[in-house]
């Protein structure tokens, strides 16, 4: 009997190779996963100041609702109108001890400006006093 060997046409990968596309695949993971959290972080951003902008609406809504001064309180890491909180996210730094106090008209009666510090820059709002409006002005580091 003649024995015949027979040639596998399966060919499979060395380890060098797996550990190379291994490495290969985790790097890319790596920095994929490091611009997503960055992208994650602004976009947390911007909802947190759309969100406070939304809470210092309603507070001045409530208290023309309400015919009562109604005040809303930044304790540094949480924004407080006594019925809603709002957290601070930890990209960004919030004033501490300041309260804006809206009249029972909806006006600005007690602070002219809160400030957020965060990695780009400063966001500043201007309150202005007396009839309640808001301005964002954004300042970037140099």
């Amino acid at each position: 009997m003649e024995r015949q060997i027979v040639k596998s046409m399966i060919k499979a990968f060395t380890m060098l190779e797996s550990l190379l596309v291994l490495g290969l695949v985790s790097i890319l993971a790596l920095g994929l996963s490091g611009s997503v959290q960055s992208t994650f972080a602004a976009v947390e951003e911007q909802i947190f100041f759309m969100e406070f902008e939304e809470l210092y609406r309603e507070t001045q809504k409530r208290s023309v609702a309400s015919q009562q001064k109604t005040s809303l309180n930044l304790d540094g890491q949480t924004i407080s109108n006594g019925s809603q909180n709002l957290t601070v996210p930890k990209g960004i730094q919030a004033p501490s001890g300041q309260s804006i106090t809206f009249d029972r008209a909806g006006g600005n009666s007690s602070l002219a400006k809160v400030e957020f510090q965060t990695s780009k820059g400063a966001i500043r709002y201007q309150l202005y006093l007396g009839n309640g409006k808001i301005k964002r002005i954004k300042e970037t580091k140099n």
